[in-house]
């Protein structure tokens, strides 16, 4: 059974409040760069205002079990301008933090682009976590353009993100001996979930850039993105009060 995400059930209270939630506990995580977490906190409050949310509706009521290494899936839905790109970028933060990925293309409407992502319950939250905190440095760091130039920036910012998130990978296996082996083998029992219940998947991308100083200009917005100290090894993170302190 499948758990959906994003924006597929945008009025839905309970998802409304997990995005918020979400939203702020990238923005109070100290190595957040402070631009990124003041629009962070700036969308959240927006959401809780439009919503009528207060504090004490967002907080996170359950953490992230840890111990729980079941893989399960989980849906995500994007809607609206560069979804391809967006969903792109979903993928490319999934690899990264141990999640099996594939773009579901059943009964899925044109405007639509749905994603679906197989890993344990911690690896899923790190994904939604970052994959948010991803979109909104695109939002902000995005230059003007026709689409042409910004979808060649889209292909350039992917391709930062998942470089800058091989690196800090990289760094954790150093400063942690052994986590690697632990990665890599939850990695693969998502990919051999996502092949059980998938095994019609095939690969099928391509990638096509037709302006350089686009493609450079995001690879370079890409490459200022952070994951946060050992988010990719393992994510356990508290939400704080959203406000604008950050400790």
């Amino acid at each position: 059974m499948r758990a959906e995400c994003g924006t597929s059930a945008v009025n839905d209270p309970g998802n409304i409040r997990d995005k918020v939630r979400l939203i702020l506990e990238r923005a109070n995580h100290p190595n957040t760069p402070q631009a990124e977490a003041e629009t962070a906190i700036a969308l959240a409050f927006r959401l809780m205002q439009k919503y009528n949310l207060n504090d004490a509706d967002v907080k996170q009521h359950e953490q992230v079990n840890s111990q729980n290494d079941e893989i399960e899936a989980i849906e995500h839905s994007i809607f609206g301008p560069y979804r391809v790109r967006r969903g792109s970028l979903f993928y490319v933060i999934a690899q990264a933090v141990s999640c099996a990925c594939f773009r579901e293309n059943r009964d899925v409407g044109t405007d639509e682009v749905r994603m679906v992502a197989f890993g344990t319950a911690r690896d899923r939250h790190a994904l939604e976590v970052l994959f948010q905190a991803a979109e909104l440095l695109a939002l902000r760091m995005m230059p003007p353009g026709d689409r042409r130039f910004r979808t060649s920036w889209w292909h350039g910012f992917n391709a930062g993100v998942g470089k800058k998130l091989t690196k800090e990978q990289k760094t954790i296996f150093q400063e942690t001996p052994g986590s690697q082996l632990v990665l890599i083998e939850r990695f693969e029992r998502a990919s051999s979930v996502m092949f059980e219940a998938e095994p019609s998947l095939s690969n099928t991308g391509s990638s096509f850039i037709n302006n350089t100083d686009a493609y450079g200009a995001g690879h370079s917005a890409g490459m200022s993105f952070s994951s946060g100290s050992n988010s990719l090894g393992s994510w356990q993170r508290s939400l704080g009060s959203g406000s604008g302190s950050r400790g």
